[in-house]
């Protein structure tokens, strides 16, 4: 069967068509990466997750983006390489991340590219505020001059004593010479003077016992009489 020329080149149209849907639906081949990795200022421990994004396209994680780290790197010594893919056109800038903190390292992307090596570092952990002090002045009000410390004066003790009678002696006694402390001299109470007053022993004047026998005489001497 003989095509006609239409039919030939509609053929042709088709064909062409097929062949673009095919290549747009191959992916980009991707950019490989490789390096060390070094986190406040030692190498990454083992497991540390790097990562990367891009400015512009499609990317496609999963494989081999995230990785991880081991003995500080990745990509080294048969690890696995992290593979930036996708719908990306060439010159797409890449930022690479590590346990998701992005890094000031940065690439550009080429398709088949690689590998690139590079160097990712960061700094994690919350920064220590700074530690202030403060100093306390001490003085007057208006005039700040030095402290002065007085010594504590001795005070003679006293000591309250009742003495018979119901009168109240308060006697000085010198202060002890190992005293540090100032005494504080306490005057009797209206209660303690009441007590003292109370509990005092009161002498009878023996006196009057001559005149009581006495008298108590002669009242009985009168009395036998009237009898």
């Amino acid at each position: 069967m003989k095509l006609s020329p239409f039919g030939t080149a509609v053929l042709l149209i088709l064909a062409a068509a097929a062949f673009v849907s095919v290549v747009s639906a191959i992916p980009a081949l991707p950019h490989a990466f490789c390096g060390d990795v070094v986190v406040n200022g030692a190498p990454a421990p083992d497991g540390t997750e790097v990562s990367a994004t891009i400015s512009e396209g499609t990317l496609v994680t999963g494989t081999q983006n995230p990785v991880t780290t081991v003995g500080g790197s990745f990509g080294k010594g048969g690890a696995d390489l992290l593979l930036v893919q996708g719908e990306i056109p060439n010159g797409a800038i890449i930022t690479f991340h590590v346990n998701g903190v992005p890094t000031d390292t940065t690439g550009v992307f080429e398709a088949g590219g690689g590998p690139t090596t590079i160097r990712l570092s960061v700094t994690t952990g919350a920064t220590p505020l700074p530690t202030t002090s403060e100093s306390v002045s001490s003085g007057g009000g208006g005039g700040g001059g030095d402290d002065t410390t007085t010594a504590p004066t001795e005070v003679p003790e006293k000591t309250v004593t009742a003495e018979p009678g119901g009168e109240t002696v308060t006697r000085e006694m010198p202060a002890s010479p190992a005293a540090t402390t100032p005494a504080v001299a306490e005057e009797p109470s209206a209660g303690t003077q009441e007590a003292a007053r109370t509990t005092a022993p009161r002498e009878t004047p023996l006196v009057y016992a001559p005149i009581a026998t006495i008298a108590g005489v002669i009242l009985i001497f009168a009395w036998t009489r009237r009898q």
